[in-house]
């Protein structure tokens, strides 16, 4: 079915949950990379939501999303995006999550709020919960946006953000810590798929 699939496109276009330098960018191009497919174009669609318009709307071929990390479970955002939604899955990746805390301010003395997806808080609630016990969350749309907000002045100058390293880096922001992640073996499942076409 997946090789049906593909040869009805020569270009595919993905949308994915996240903007660039998120998880499921990781993932997407992990993905298509696996399944041959050279002449791709990824669009962040930011939601779960947002994918599974934009797959309605054929403004995208096909969709990346996380939809389950094995420490803080299914991913509500996704499982409500395909709640009544016919689709195919094209390929699932389970790929290494690693979280690192990054700040605007090399000198930062105390952080006040911790910022980024409800999945990567509660991956590394034990962690903040030791090392910044003060600190409020904040839940953002995507890991990747929280780096990108922080950078733009967008967050209090005291946030900390939770991010893939490469994220962070990209916007300029200083490294504070790495691996905050509460279990080294922490790991998200991904999936790429499509919509069912209608008969």
């Amino acid at each position: 079915m997946t090789a049906l699939w593909q040869s009805e496109v020569s270009a595919v276009k993905i949308g994915y949950q996240g903007i660039e330098g998120s998880n499921s960018r990781a993932a997407a191009e992990q993905m298509a990379r696996r399944l041959g497919w050279s002449d791709v174009t990824y669009i962040p669609l930011v939601h779960s939501q947002g994918v599974v318009d934009g797959l309605k709307s054929g403004a995208v071929d096909c969709g990346v999303m996380a939809t389950r990390n094995h420490v803080a479970g299914v991913v509500q955002e996704s499982a409500e995006a395909l709640r009544g939604v016919q689709y195919r899955i094209l390929a699932e990746d389970c790929i290494p999550i690693h979280h690192c805390l990054f700040v605007k301010d090399p000198s930062l003395v105390e952080i006040d709020i911790v910022a980024s997806h409800i999945q990567a808080l509660k991956q590394c609630e034990g962690h903040l919960k030791m090392e910044y016990p003060n600190a409020v969350w904040q839940e953002l749309e995507d890991t990747a946006i929280g780096a990108r907000y922080l950078a733009e002045g967008r967050l209090s100058p005291a946030t900390g953000v939770l991010c893939r390293r490469d994220a962070g880096l990209s916007f300029g922001l200083h490294l504070l810590r790495e691996n905050m992640e509460d279990n080294e073996q922490n790991a998200t499942q991904f999936i790429l798929f499509a919509l069912e076409k209608e008969e």
